[in-house]
């Protein structure tokens, strides 16, 4: 069990966790505007849903090269990348994740109207692209969620959740990491929802805030970053992906 942390190292570790935030966000922000027109002038002219599903992956390749030049520099690659074998209690969670993801779904849906928004701002904002892969190619949808789904996911978990909810984890009770972590996951994925105004900006947040509680929950509780990028990268995808034209 964890012992008392004193304050001091609480605030080292919070400040941890945020430089890591910033970095990433800044790190992906960057990778995401030279990323997308480069890849959209490449393939969209001979292969349009390769390059439409392609274009939505920038950010993690921001997130990766944030995390491969910060664990090159502390090489602290075993205290933050937490990867294994799945067993039974982490097959659990992938289940608790995806209906956790659903039950925050239900309660923005409750909670948005109290400050006078509403989730149906966001609708079609940052989806396309993020079913086209699996819709496409229903054959090989096992090779298209496991290269273009899960692997974005797993480079994104490492940022947000082995990296700074492993920053949090070092000196916060569970609870704490767990509401900090979503928090700053909201909060740099909110520099993509700027754009879109203050409602929509709002909108987002709260929605991602809740997402975030899932994930960090799911990590906190299997301690895999393999079994909460599953979960991500599951909600990217139509809940009925296994079987897209074979039905």
């Amino acid at each position: 069990m964890r012992g008392r942390i004193e304050p001091p190292k609480r605030l080292q570790a919070l400040l941890g966790a945020v430089g890591i935030a910033v970095g990433g966000a800044l790190s992906s922000f960057v990778v995401f505007m030279l990323f997308r027109p480069a890849v959209s002038g490449v393939l969209q002219p001979s292969f349009p849903a390769l390059s439409t599903l392609l274009i939505t992956k920038g950010a993690q390749v921001g997130f990766a090269l944030f995390v491969v030049s910060y664990l090159g520099l502390t090489r602290q690659w075993d205290e933050y990348v937490h990867l294994r074998r799945p067993t039974v209690h982490d097959a659990v969670w992938v289940v608790i994740g995806s209906i956790g993801l659903d039950i925050m779904v239900a309660v923005s849906k409750l909670v948005l109207p109290v400050f006078g928004l509403s989730l149906g701002v966001l609708s079609g904002a940052g989806a396309d692209g993020m079913d086209v892969g699996l819709a496409t190619w229903p054959v090989i949808w096992p090779v298209i969620f496991g290269g273009l789904y899960l692997f974005p996911a797993l480079l994104e978990e490492q940022f947000f959740r082995g990296l700074v909810q492993g920053r949090l984890r070092d000196s916060f009770h569970p609870v704490s990491a767990v509401v900090l972590g979503a928090g700053l996951f909201a909060l740099v994925h909110g520099l993509y929802g700027i754009a879109g105004g203050p409602e929509f900006l709002a909108t987002y947040l709260i929605h991602l805030f809740g997402q975030g509680l899932v994930f960090c929950l799911v990590y906190e509780r299997t301690d895999n970053l393999l079994i909460v990028a599953l979960v991500h990268a599951i909600s990217w995808t139509n809940s009925g992906f296994p079987f897209f034209g074979l039905l």
